[in-house]
Protein backbone atom coordinates (compact mmCIF):
# COMPACT_ATOMS: atom_id res chain seq x y z
CA UNK A 1 0.00 0.00 0.00
CA UNK A 2 1.27 2.72 -0.82
CA UNK A 3 2.92 5.58 2.41
CA UNK A 4 0.57 7.91 1.62
CA UNK A 5 -2.33 6.23 2.20
CA UNK A 6 -4.85 5.10 5.76
CA UNK A 7 -6.04 1.92 6.16
CA UNK A 8 -9.29 2.41 7.79
CA UNK A 9 -11.39 5.03 9.25
CA UNK A 10 -13.51 5.54 12.46
CA UNK A 11 -15.54 9.14 12.50
CA UNK A 12 -17.73 10.21 15.56
CA UNK A 13 -20.08 13.15 16.16
CA UNK A 14 -21.60 13.61 19.40
CA UNK A 15 -23.15 15.50 22.07
CA UNK A 16 -20.04 14.63 24.16
CA UNK A 17 -16.26 13.94 24.55
CA UNK A 18 -16.30 11.09 22.09
CA UNK A 19 -12.63 10.60 22.41
CA UNK A 20 -12.74 7.42 24.87
CA UNK A 21 -15.35 6.03 22.81
CA UNK A 22 -13.41 6.54 19.40
CA UNK A 23 -10.44 4.71 20.69
CA UNK A 24 -12.53 1.50 21.56
CA UNK A 25 -13.50 1.61 17.72
CA UNK A 26 -10.10 2.51 16.67
CA UNK A 27 -8.91 -0.85 19.03
CA UNK A 28 -11.32 -3.15 17.48
CA UNK A 29 -9.49 -2.18 14.15
CA UNK A 30 -6.20 -2.79 15.70
CA UNK A 31 -5.59 -5.31 12.43
CA UNK A 32 -5.80 -2.58 9.71
CA UNK A 33 -3.48 -0.37 11.97
CA UNK A 34 -0.01 -1.75 10.12
CA UNK A 35 1.75 1.50 11.82
CA UNK A 36 -0.38 2.89 14.79
CA UNK A 37 -3.07 5.29 14.98
CA UNK A 38 -3.90 9.06 14.52
CA UNK A 39 -6.68 11.33 15.34
CA UNK A 40 -7.77 14.36 14.11
CA UNK A 41 -10.11 16.66 16.01
CA UNK A 42 -12.35 19.32 15.14
CA UNK A 43 -9.78 22.05 15.42
CA UNK A 44 -7.81 20.36 12.51
CA UNK A 45 -5.03 18.99 15.36
CA UNK A 46 -3.91 15.47 15.20
CA UNK A 47 -2.79 13.10 17.51
CA UNK A 48 -1.38 9.47 18.22
CA UNK A 49 -3.36 7.19 19.77
CA UNK A 50 -1.15 7.45 22.75
CA UNK A 51 -0.88 10.98 23.45
CA UNK A 52 -5.08 11.28 24.18
CA UNK A 53 -5.06 11.70 28.02
CA UNK A 54 -6.37 15.32 28.01
CA UNK A 55 -7.91 15.61 24.70
CA UNK A 56 -11.21 16.35 24.44
CA UNK A 57 -13.74 16.36 21.45
CA UNK A 58 -17.12 16.01 19.94
CA UNK A 59 -16.14 15.77 16.82
CA UNK A 60 -13.11 13.49 15.80
CA UNK A 61 -12.21 11.31 13.16
CA UNK A 62 -9.44 8.67 13.26
CA UNK A 63 -7.61 6.84 11.11
CA UNK A 64 -5.72 3.25 11.05
CA UNK A 65 -2.35 4.16 9.63
CA UNK A 66 -0.28 1.96 6.90
CA UNK A 67 2.29 4.86 7.56
CA UNK A 68 2.87 7.31 10.09
CA UNK A 69 1.79 10.90 8.79
CA UNK A 70 -0.53 13.87 10.08
CA UNK A 71 -3.74 13.89 8.11
CA UNK A 72 -6.49 16.67 7.97
CA UNK A 73 -9.05 14.62 6.46
CA UNK A 74 -9.60 10.43 5.83
CA UNK A 75 -8.81 8.88 2.73
CA UNK A 76 -9.20 5.05 2.92
CA UNK A 77 -8.24 4.37 -0.73
CA UNK A 78 -6.80 5.14 -4.17
CA UNK A 79 -7.74 8.08 -6.70
CA UNK A 80 -6.25 5.89 -9.78
CA UNK A 81 -6.99 8.48 -12.41
CA UNK A 82 -6.44 11.45 -12.89
CA UNK A 83 -3.47 11.11 -12.41
CA UNK A 84 -1.78 13.21 -9.22
CA UNK A 85 -5.27 14.16 -7.88
CA UNK A 86 -5.16 15.99 -5.01
CA UNK A 87 -8.27 14.97 -2.54
CA UNK A 88 -7.56 17.92 -0.54
CA UNK A 89 -9.59 20.02 -3.39
CA UNK A 90 -12.54 18.14 -2.21
CA UNK A 91 -12.11 20.30 1.18
CA UNK A 92 -11.99 23.31 -0.91
CA UNK A 93 -15.42 22.84 -2.79
CA UNK A 94 -17.29 21.28 -0.37
CA UNK A 95 -17.48 25.07 0.78
CA UNK A 96 -19.72 25.80 -2.13
CA UNK A 97 -22.11 22.65 -1.07
CA UNK A 98 -22.44 18.61 -1.67
CA UNK A 99 -23.71 19.64 -5.17
CA UNK A 100 -19.77 21.47 -6.25
CA UNK A 101 -18.41 18.30 -4.35
CA UNK A 102 -20.17 15.51 -6.32
CA UNK A 103 -19.39 16.83 -9.81
CA UNK A 104 -15.48 16.53 -8.29
CA UNK A 105 -16.32 12.96 -7.50
CA UNK A 106 -18.04 12.01 -10.80
CA UNK A 107 -15.09 12.35 -12.02
CA UNK A 108 -13.04 10.26 -10.75
CA UNK A 109 -11.45 6.40 -11.33
CA UNK A 110 -10.48 4.99 -7.72
CA UNK A 111 -11.62 2.78 -4.82
CA UNK A 112 -12.01 5.15 -2.00
CA UNK A 113 -13.72 6.15 1.25
CA UNK A 114 -13.39 9.50 2.83
CA UNK A 115 -14.20 11.56 5.84
CA UNK A 116 -13.76 15.13 6.87
CA UNK A 117 -14.72 17.58 9.40
CA UNK A 118 -16.08 20.59 8.50
CA UNK A 119 -17.63 22.95 11.01
CA UNK A 120 -19.77 20.83 13.33
CA UNK A 121 -20.58 18.43 10.34
CA UNK A 122 -18.66 15.03 9.24
CA UNK A 123 -18.22 15.25 5.38
CA UNK A 124 -18.10 11.19 3.92
CA UNK A 125 -18.82 9.13 1.10
CA UNK A 126 -17.80 6.27 -1.11
CA UNK A 127 -16.69 5.07 -4.66
CA UNK A 128 -19.40 4.44 -7.04
CA UNK A 129 -19.06 0.49 -7.00
CA UNK A 130 -18.32 0.15 -3.25
CA UNK A 131 -15.32 -1.33 -3.21
CA UNK A 132 -13.93 0.04 -0.59
CA UNK A 133 -16.37 -0.51 2.75
CA UNK A 134 -18.02 2.25 4.84
CA UNK A 135 -21.26 2.35 6.92
CA UNK A 136 -22.74 4.00 9.54
CA UNK A 137 -25.41 4.62 12.47
CA UNK A 138 -26.39 6.99 14.44
CA UNK A 139 -28.32 6.89 17.90
CA UNK A 140 -29.94 9.87 20.18
CA UNK A 141 -26.35 11.24 21.18
CA UNK A 142 -23.98 9.84 18.65
CA UNK A 143 -23.76 9.87 14.56
CA UNK A 144 -20.92 7.51 13.47
CA UNK A 145 -18.94 6.50 10.35
CA UNK A 146 -16.60 3.16 10.18
CA UNK A 147 -14.79 0.79 8.06
CA UNK A 148 -16.30 -2.12 9.53
CA UNK A 149 -19.85 -2.80 11.55
CA UNK A 150 -17.55 -4.12 14.17
CA UNK A 151 -16.29 -0.61 14.89
CA UNK A 152 -19.58 0.77 15.12
CA UNK A 153 -20.85 -2.07 17.75
CA UNK A 154 -17.45 -1.65 19.72
CA UNK A 155 -18.95 2.04 20.60
CA UNK A 156 -22.70 0.98 21.20
CA UNK A 157 -24.66 0.99 18.17
CA UNK A 158 -27.08 -1.07 16.93
CA UNK A 159 -28.56 -0.01 13.50
CA UNK A 160 -25.95 0.00 11.50
CA UNK A 161 -26.25 0.45 7.33
CA UNK A 162 -23.63 0.56 4.38
CA UNK A 163 -23.00 3.68 2.99
CA UNK A 164 -24.51 3.72 -0.76
CA UNK A 165 -21.66 3.36 -3.53
CA UNK A 166 -21.49 7.04 -5.49
CA UNK A 167 -22.69 8.89 -2.52
CA UNK A 168 -21.64 11.94 -0.63
CA UNK A 169 -22.91 13.11 2.79
CA UNK A 170 -22.71 16.07 5.28
CA UNK A 171 -24.06 14.56 8.54
CA UNK A 172 -24.24 16.49 11.93
CA UNK A 173 -26.29 15.00 15.26
CA UNK A 174 -29.33 18.00 13.91
CA UNK A 175 -29.24 17.23 10.30
CA UNK A 176 -28.05 15.78 7.27
CA UNK A 177 -27.92 16.14 3.28
CA UNK A 178 -26.87 14.00 0.37
CA UNK A 179 -26.45 13.18 -3.35
CA UNK A 180 -25.89 10.60 -5.50
CA UNK A 181 -22.62 11.50 -7.53
CA UNK A 182 -22.78 8.65 -9.44
CA UNK A 183 -25.31 5.67 -10.22
CA UNK A 184 -24.94 2.26 -11.95
CA UNK A 185 -27.85 2.24 -14.69
CA UNK A 186 -29.32 -0.19 -17.18
CA UNK A 187 -28.34 1.78 -20.20
CA UNK A 188 -30.01 0.73 -23.97
CA UNK A 189 -27.73 -1.88 -25.79
CA UNK A 190 -25.18 -0.01 -27.88
CA UNK A 191 -25.57 -1.31 -31.66
CA UNK A 192 -21.98 -3.15 -31.56
CA UNK A 193 -20.81 -6.14 -33.07
CA UNK A 194 -17.98 -8.70 -31.34
CA UNK A 195 -15.38 -7.35 -33.36
CA UNK A 196 -15.60 -3.40 -31.89
CA UNK A 197 -17.10 -4.45 -28.20
CA UNK A 198 -13.80 -6.84 -27.88
CA UNK A 199 -11.66 -3.99 -29.32
CA UNK A 200 -13.07 -1.80 -26.56
CA UNK A 201 -13.12 -3.81 -23.79
CA UNK A 202 -9.47 -4.52 -24.52
CA UNK A 203 -8.15 -0.88 -24.48
CA UNK A 204 -11.00 -0.33 -21.44
CA UNK A 205 -9.78 -3.12 -19.09
CA UNK A 206 -5.42 -1.84 -20.47
CA UNK A 207 -5.85 1.36 -19.36
CA UNK A 208 -8.03 0.60 -15.87
CA UNK A 209 -4.96 -2.09 -15.30
CA UNK A 210 -2.43 0.84 -16.21
CA UNK A 211 -3.70 3.25 -14.30
CA UNK A 212 -4.02 0.54 -11.01
CA UNK A 213 -0.04 -0.55 -11.52
CA UNK A 214 1.50 2.87 -11.30
CA UNK A 215 3.82 3.27 -8.75
CA UNK A 216 4.14 -0.29 -8.02
CA UNK A 217 7.91 -2.31 -8.22
CA UNK A 218 5.84 -5.40 -9.50
CA UNK A 219 2.71 -6.71 -9.13
CA UNK A 220 0.84 -9.82 -7.25
CA UNK A 221 -1.83 -11.39 -8.69
CA UNK A 222 -4.40 -13.89 -7.43
CA UNK A 223 -4.04 -16.37 -9.98
CA UNK A 224 -6.93 -19.82 -10.87
CA UNK A 225 -5.44 -20.28 -13.79
CA UNK A 226 -8.85 -19.23 -15.56
CA UNK A 227 -9.48 -16.79 -17.82
CA UNK A 228 -10.37 -13.97 -15.68
CA UNK A 229 -6.93 -13.96 -14.01
CA UNK A 230 -5.00 -15.45 -16.92
CA UNK A 231 -6.12 -12.18 -18.87
CA UNK A 232 -5.53 -9.71 -16.02
CA UNK A 233 -2.11 -11.30 -15.97
CA UNK A 234 -1.02 -11.46 -19.53
CA UNK A 235 -1.88 -7.87 -19.95
CA UNK A 236 -0.30 -6.94 -16.80
CA UNK A 237 2.94 -8.06 -17.48
CA UNK A 238 3.36 -6.40 -20.39
CA UNK A 239 3.50 -3.27 -17.89
CA UNK A 240 5.62 -4.75 -14.59
CA UNK A 241 6.82 -7.94 -13.36
CA UNK A 242 4.10 -10.14 -12.64
CA UNK A 243 4.22 -12.78 -10.01
CA UNK A 244 1.60 -15.35 -9.77
CA UNK A 245 0.26 -16.36 -6.53
CA UNK A 246 -2.07 -19.58 -6.48
CA UNK A 247 -3.50 -21.55 -3.25
CA UNK A 248 -5.72 -24.69 -3.30
CA UNK A 249 -6.20 -27.43 -1.22
CA UNK A 250 -4.43 -31.07 -1.94
CA UNK A 251 -5.99 -33.15 -4.75
CA UNK A 252 -8.07 -29.86 -5.88
CA UNK A 253 -8.73 -29.08 -9.48
CA UNK A 254 -6.25 -25.97 -9.58
CA UNK A 255 -3.65 -27.79 -8.20
CA UNK A 256 -2.80 -29.11 -11.67
CA UNK A 257 -4.70 -26.27 -13.46
CA UNK A 258 -2.44 -23.57 -11.77
CA UNK A 259 0.74 -25.12 -13.32
CA UNK A 260 -0.61 -25.54 -16.52
CA UNK A 261 -1.52 -22.29 -17.28
CA UNK A 262 1.27 -20.40 -15.60
CA UNK A 263 3.49 -22.33 -18.12
CA UNK A 264 1.02 -21.09 -21.04
CA UNK A 265 1.85 -17.99 -19.82
CA UNK A 266 5.77 -18.05 -18.90
CA UNK A 267 4.82 -16.48 -16.05
CA UNK A 268 6.49 -16.91 -12.41
CA UNK A 269 4.07 -18.78 -9.84
CA UNK A 270 3.94 -19.34 -5.76
CA UNK A 271 1.53 -21.75 -4.85
CA UNK A 272 0.38 -22.27 -1.00
CA UNK A 273 -1.13 -25.04 -0.43
CA UNK A 274 -3.77 -25.31 2.27
CA UNK A 275 -4.82 -28.18 4.67
CA UNK A 276 -7.63 -28.63 7.28
CA UNK A 277 -5.76 -28.02 10.03
CA UNK A 278 -4.85 -24.42 8.75
CA UNK A 279 -8.10 -24.01 7.87
CA UNK A 280 -9.43 -24.71 11.41
CA UNK A 281 -6.49 -22.64 12.70
CA UNK A 282 -7.74 -19.02 10.45
CA UNK A 283 -11.29 -19.52 10.25
CA UNK A 284 -12.07 -17.74 13.45
CA UNK A 285 -9.84 -14.79 12.70
CA UNK A 286 -11.26 -14.54 9.19
CA UNK A 287 -15.05 -14.70 10.38
CA UNK A 288 -14.09 -11.62 12.35
CA UNK A 289 -13.08 -10.28 10.18
CA UNK A 290 -15.25 -10.43 7.22
CA UNK A 291 -18.54 -10.45 9.88
CA UNK A 292 -19.82 -13.05 8.00
CA UNK A 293 -20.30 -16.79 8.89
CA UNK A 294 -21.89 -18.26 5.46
CA UNK A 295 -19.59 -21.09 3.91
CA UNK A 296 -19.24 -19.57 0.64
CA UNK A 297 -18.01 -16.27 2.28
CA UNK A 298 -15.66 -17.90 4.85
CA UNK A 299 -14.12 -20.00 1.75
CA UNK A 300 -13.44 -17.09 -0.35
CA UNK A 301 -12.36 -14.67 2.70
CA UNK A 302 -10.07 -17.47 3.79
CA UNK A 303 -8.58 -17.71 0.30
CA UNK A 304 -8.04 -13.74 0.08
CA UNK A 305 -6.71 -13.82 3.71
CA UNK A 306 -4.20 -16.28 3.21
CA UNK A 307 -2.77 -15.05 -0.58
CA UNK A 308 -2.54 -11.54 1.25
CA UNK A 309 -0.86 -12.56 4.34
CA UNK A 310 1.11 -14.49 1.40
CA UNK A 311 1.94 -11.34 -0.51
CA UNK A 312 3.10 -9.57 2.32
CA UNK A 313 5.48 -12.00 3.02
CA UNK A 314 6.86 -11.71 -0.72
CA UNK A 315 7.42 -7.97 0.01
CA UNK A 316 4.34 -6.38 -1.44
CA UNK A 317 1.18 -4.42 0.01
CA UNK A 318 -0.78 -4.71 -3.39
CA UNK A 319 -2.55 -7.90 -4.56
CA UNK A 320 -4.50 -8.07 -7.45
CA UNK A 321 -7.45 -10.40 -8.23
CA UNK A 322 -9.91 -10.73 -11.25
CA UNK A 323 -12.95 -10.03 -9.35
CA UNK A 324 -15.92 -8.56 -11.27
CA UNK A 325 -15.89 -10.30 -14.67
CA UNK A 326 -18.33 -13.20 -14.21
CA UNK A 327 -20.39 -10.25 -12.96
CA UNK A 328 -19.40 -7.76 -16.01
CA UNK A 329 -19.81 -10.75 -18.55
CA UNK A 330 -21.93 -13.77 -18.21
CA UNK A 331 -19.95 -15.86 -16.19
CA UNK A 332 -22.35 -17.72 -13.88
CA UNK A 333 -24.46 -20.35 -14.95
CA UNK A 334 -27.72 -18.77 -13.33
CA UNK A 335 -27.28 -15.86 -16.37
CA UNK A 336 -27.40 -18.43 -18.72
CA UNK A 337 -30.15 -20.40 -16.90
CA UNK A 338 -32.47 -17.45 -16.64
CA UNK A 339 -31.64 -16.71 -20.74
CA UNK A 340 -33.20 -20.38 -20.69
CA UNK A 341 -36.03 -20.59 -18.54
CA UNK A 342 -37.46 -16.50 -18.31
CA UNK A 343 -36.01 -14.84 -21.07
CA UNK A 344 -33.72 -12.25 -22.19
CA UNK A 345 -35.17 -9.62 -19.77
CA UNK A 346 -34.48 -11.75 -16.79
CA UNK A 347 -30.84 -12.81 -17.73
CA UNK A 348 -30.34 -8.95 -18.24
CA UNK A 349 -31.94 -7.93 -15.44
CA UNK A 350 -29.89 -10.65 -13.17
CA UNK A 351 -26.48 -9.87 -14.45
CA UNK A 352 -27.33 -6.13 -13.39
CA UNK A 353 -28.70 -6.85 -10.32
CA UNK A 354 -24.97 -8.66 -9.70
CA UNK A 355 -23.45 -5.68 -10.46
CA UNK A 356 -25.55 -3.28 -8.37
CA UNK A 357 -24.44 -6.15 -5.42
CA UNK A 358 -20.93 -6.31 -5.96
CA UNK A 359 -20.15 -4.14 -3.05
CA UNK A 360 -21.98 -6.13 -0.59
CA UNK A 361 -21.31 -9.74 -2.41
CA UNK A 362 -18.08 -9.50 -3.10
CA UNK A 363 -15.57 -6.44 -2.14
CA UNK A 364 -16.38 -5.43 1.57
CA UNK A 365 -15.89 -9.00 2.53
CA UNK A 366 -12.31 -9.38 0.26
CA UNK A 367 -11.26 -5.88 1.27
CA UNK A 368 -11.72 -7.15 5.17
CA UNK A 369 -10.34 -10.50 4.47
CA UNK A 370 -7.04 -9.34 3.15
CA UNK A 371 -7.00 -5.88 5.76
CA UNK A 372 -4.18 -6.98 7.76
CA UNK A 373 -1.55 -7.63 5.55
CA UNK A 374 -2.23 -6.20 1.74
CA UNK A 375 -4.48 -3.95 -0.19
CA UNK A 376 -6.79 -5.09 -2.73
CA UNK A 377 -6.70 -3.70 -6.63
CA UNK A 378 -9.84 -5.38 -8.93
CA UNK A 379 -8.95 -3.61 -12.77
CA UNK A 380 -12.46 -5.22 -13.85
CA UNK A 381 -14.06 -2.54 -11.24
CA UNK A 382 -13.37 0.39 -13.13
CA UNK A 383 -16.20 2.30 -13.37
CA UNK A 384 -15.89 2.97 -17.27
CA UNK A 385 -15.75 -0.85 -17.73
CA UNK A 386 -18.26 -1.55 -16.17
CA UNK A 387 -20.41 1.20 -17.90
CA UNK A 388 -19.60 -0.22 -21.16
CA UNK A 389 -19.83 -4.15 -20.36
CA UNK A 390 -23.87 -2.96 -19.35
CA UNK A 391 -24.50 -0.94 -22.88
CA UNK A 392 -23.68 -4.86 -24.29
CA UNK A 393 -26.03 -6.69 -26.12
CA UNK A 394 -26.63 -9.90 -24.03
CA UNK A 395 -26.08 -11.68 -27.49
CA UNK A 396 -22.53 -10.89 -26.48
CA UNK A 397 -21.85 -11.87 -23.15
CA UNK A 398 -23.87 -15.38 -23.23
CA UNK A 399 -25.85 -17.65 -25.17
CA UNK A 400 -28.42 -20.91 -23.98
CA UNK A 401 -25.75 -23.44 -24.38
CA UNK A 402 -23.96 -24.42 -21.24
CA UNK A 403 -20.68 -23.19 -21.90
CA UNK A 404 -21.98 -20.15 -23.51
CA UNK A 405 -20.90 -17.63 -21.45
CA UNK A 406 -18.41 -14.31 -21.09
CA UNK A 407 -18.47 -14.63 -24.91
CA UNK A 408 -17.32 -11.49 -25.43
CA UNK A 409 -14.51 -11.53 -22.80
CA UNK A 410 -13.24 -14.60 -24.64
CA UNK A 411 -12.92 -12.85 -27.54
CA UNK A 412 -11.25 -10.05 -25.90
CA UNK A 413 -8.82 -12.77 -24.72
CA UNK A 414 -7.95 -14.14 -28.09
CA UNK A 415 -7.40 -10.41 -29.34
CA UNK A 416 -4.66 -10.08 -26.03
CA UNK A 417 -3.24 -13.30 -27.29
CA UNK A 418 -3.76 -15.42 -24.19
CA UNK A 419 -2.96 -19.17 -25.41
CA UNK A 420 -6.47 -20.97 -26.44
CA UNK A 421 -5.95 -23.89 -24.04
CA UNK A 422 -6.64 -21.07 -21.14
CA UNK A 423 -9.76 -19.86 -23.23
CA UNK A 424 -11.54 -22.74 -23.53
CA UNK A 425 -10.92 -24.09 -20.13
CA UNK A 426 -13.68 -24.95 -17.99
CA UNK A 427 -13.30 -23.53 -14.79
CA UNK A 428 -15.52 -23.77 -11.82
CA UNK A 429 -15.89 -21.06 -8.45
CA UNK A 430 -12.96 -20.56 -6.70
CA UNK A 431 -14.14 -21.93 -3.36
CA UNK A 432 -14.95 -25.09 -5.25
CA UNK A 433 -11.90 -25.55 -7.95
CA UNK A 434 -9.91 -24.97 -4.97
CA UNK A 435 -11.32 -27.57 -2.35
CA UNK A 436 -11.53 -24.34 0.21
CA UNK A 437 -15.16 -24.62 0.16
CA UNK A 438 -15.35 -28.37 1.09
CA UNK A 439 -12.08 -27.82 3.62
CA UNK A 440 -14.37 -25.01 5.31
CA UNK A 441 -17.15 -27.28 5.39
CA UNK A 442 -15.61 -29.99 7.13
CA UNK A 443 -13.82 -27.14 9.74
CA UNK A 444 -17.39 -25.63 10.94
CA UNK A 445 -18.88 -29.21 11.30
Amino acid sequence: MPPDQINGIVALCGEEDVIPRLISALKSLSHRAWSGYKIVTEDGSSYDISALDKVRSNLAIGCCLAESKDYKMALHGTVYHPEGFNFAKLREVSKEGLGRASELLSQLDGDFTFVMIKDDELIYGRDPLGVKPLYFARDFSTFGVASEIKALKAVGFKNIERVRPGSIHRSSLKRGESFLFSKIMPASPLRVGMDEASDTILNLLSESIRRRVRGLDGVVIGFSGGLDSSLLALITSKLKKVTLLSLYAKGSKDEEDVKDSARSLGLDLEELQIDLEQVRNRIGLVKHLIESDRTMDLAIGLGVHLAAEKCSQMGHKTIFLGQFADELFGGYAKYVRALREMGEESAEKTILQGVLDGHKNNFERDEKASSPYAEVRLPYANIDLVRYALSLPLSLKIGRGEDRRKLVLKEVAMKAGLPRDIILKRKRAFQYSSGLQKLVRVAKD
